[in-house]
């Protein structure tokens, strides 16, 4: 009987843990059927790596590509064009890739019978979902709901303290680079111009809007906008940018030159569009409390 029963509850826990099949739809709207667990990942994009490691699923990644700086893995070589013959020789059950310019890339590894998933978000509410969505791909849908909702409470509480804030600073994003004759900034349907509002500020660029909510604005755009505070983005640290817009004569007497209020994030977050972007979000709010 006890011989009986053991068979029995072995039989039992096999048919509990068959896994069922389950279909997801990627940010490029397509249906995507996993029928087997997802245990060998290849991240194709730096931004969703960073995915991975807030979920702490770095394990499951078998190959990144060679920006990639989250993740020590197996190299794989650029995001474009992908190497499939490296690819496929890693036997991956799932490619992880962003939109835009590796949207042809998705045919390609569907071609080599290698099965893609689009992660492009473009909002803080999507980079939720995008946590939520590659958790429970990779089997940790309960670590996905922890961790998500984390990263939603800290930018909704971010964004209440910032709302009961008066005398909201201007505030200009700013890309330079060796000139202030063109400057790329955030406006509206950008990430940027979104995590400047929740941080509680008041973003100059947020009437205008251009390719992903980005457009490129002149020193004129400066003067006649005079933000209390400018944001410049740096991939290493360095002042070039922030030196240029101070030296720059005829913007001398625009507030943030005047009075100094110029600051450097660290763009490798910020063009990510991942949850680490809830650090510049916090560093904003500081900087935004402290210019009222």
């Amino acid at each position: 009987m006890k011989k009986f029963l053991v068979s029995f509850f072995v039989v039992l826990l096999s048919v509990v843990t068959v896994f069922s099949s389950v279909t997801y739809v990627d940010d490029l709207a397509r249906e995507v059927t996993f029928d087997t667990p997802v245990n060998r990942v290849i991240v194709a994009a730096p931004s969703i790596s960073d995915y991975l490691v807030t979920l702490k699923c770095e394990g499951k990644v078998i190959g990144v590509t060679d920006w990639d700086t989250h993740i020590k893995s197996e190299k794989i070589g650029n995001m474009v064009p992908l190497n499939l013959e490296k690819i496929v020789s890693l036997k991956p059950d799932l490619v992880f890739l962003t939109g835009g310019f590796q949207e042809p890339e998705v045919k390609r590894l569907e071609n080599a019978g290698i099965k893609a998933f689009v992660i492009n978000p473009g909002t803080f509410t999507d980079i939720y979902k995008s946590l939520m969505t590659i958790g429970t791909i990779l089997g940790q849908k309960e670590t996905a709901a922890k961790t998500a909702n984390d990263f939603r409470e800290k930018y909704v509480n971010i964004s209440k303290q910032a709302t009961n804030r008066t005398n909201k600073p201007k505030v200009l994003y700013a890309s330079v680079y060796n000139t202030v004759t063109e400057i790329w900034t955030a406006g509206t349907g950008s990430v940027v111009n979104e995590m400047i509002a929740y941080a509680g500020g008041l973003n100059v660029a947020a009437p205008y809007t251009g390719n992903n909510g980005w457009l490129s604005v002149g020193p004129e755009f400066i003067l006649s906008t005079n933000p209390d505070i400018i944001i410049v983005p740096s991939y290493y640290g360095d002042t070039a940018g922030k030196e240029l817009l101070m030296k720059t004569p005829g913007l001398k007497d625009v507030k943030a030159v005047k009075n100094g209020k110029i600051y450097i994030v660290d763009e490798n977050i910020v063009s990510q569009t991942s949850p680490s972007i809830i650090k510049v979000l916090e560093e904003l709010n500081k900087i935004f409390g402290e210019n009222k």
